[in-house]
């Protein structure tokens, strides 16, 4: 006995809502048609359309999305979705899908994706690092990044070691410069987006405090966010006129 399309409606809810495209392996019909019209793409049969489902479910995934919340209103034809995508530092609006159903199955998905939306999550990360950052949460800001973190900073001058590697080696060294260390504020902020919306690159000023002295460094983060949590990261920053800095506190603060 066919499906109605309530009960059609439930399997998609649940397969989106907990990001498992293998739940709509039978509710397409064998010649069902998925159309991203914003793209331009078309897909055309029930297997090549659960692929490219599954395949955005692991891209989504990777980006840090947990869930998806879906709100459907009924239609002439089927049923339409609204979906707003969920994740530990972002949730915003992801897409909009026309359903068409006929004789108990899916011939038509109509999918309206936030294209513009997808690098919302490393841009979440991003403001979450930013926020750490000046309020001094070290620990908070330790935490953004991955277990197996790679960070890399170019400009360190001869006899600095260039990668540091491991969430918690950056949370030891963290800990050890908020001893001597302040953030007061940052401005100057600039978010650039890339083709990859797993990456960003961002501008900004950090000021400081160490030992009295009030001073603004300026950076640049080419940064990688996979599974909601910076996994790679290069930091440009002026190295050099940082270790002189340090130099001169050390010999004025030899106790610290």
């Amino acid at each position: 006995m066919p499906r109605t399309v309530p009960e059609i409606v439930e399997v998609v809810r649940h397969a989106l809502e907990t990001i498992d495209a293998s739940a709509l392996s039978d509710v397409f019909a064998e010649d069902a048609v998925y159309e991203l019209p914003f793209r331009s793409e078309r897909v055309e049969g029930r297997d090549a359309i659960l692929a490219t489902l599954t395949a955005g479910g692991v891209r989504g995934r990777a980006l840090g999305l947990e869930k998806t919340e879906v709100t459907v209103t009924p239609s002439a034809t089927g049923f339409v979705l609204e979906l707003v995508a969920v994740g530990p530092t972002f949730r915003f609006p992801s897409s909009v899908g026309i359903v068409t159903v006929a004789d108990g199955e899916i011939t038509s998905y109509r999918d309206y994706p936030n294209v513009a939306g997808a690098s919302t999550a490393a841009r979440a990360v991003f403001d979450a690092f930013l926020a750490a950052s000046v309020e001094n949460r070290w620990d908070d800001l330790a935490d953004l990044y991955a277990e197996d973190v790679v960070l890399e900073m170019p400009f360190t001058p001869a006899g600095v070691e260039r990668f540091t590697k491991g969430r918690e080696e950056l949370r030891r060294r963290f800990r050890a410069a908020a001893t001597v260390r302040r953030i007061v504020k940052a401005d100057h902020v600039v978010v650039h987006e890339t083709s990859d919306p797993a990456v960003l690159v961002a501008e900004f000023d950090l000021h400081q405090e160490m030992a009295g002295e009030t001073f603004a460094a300026s950076y640049v983060m080419v940064m990688t966010v996979d599974g909601g949590r910076i996994t790679y990261s290069r930091d440009y920053a002026d190295t050099a006129a940082s270790a002189e800095r340090i130099r001169r506190f050390r010999e004025s603060s030899p106790a610290v």
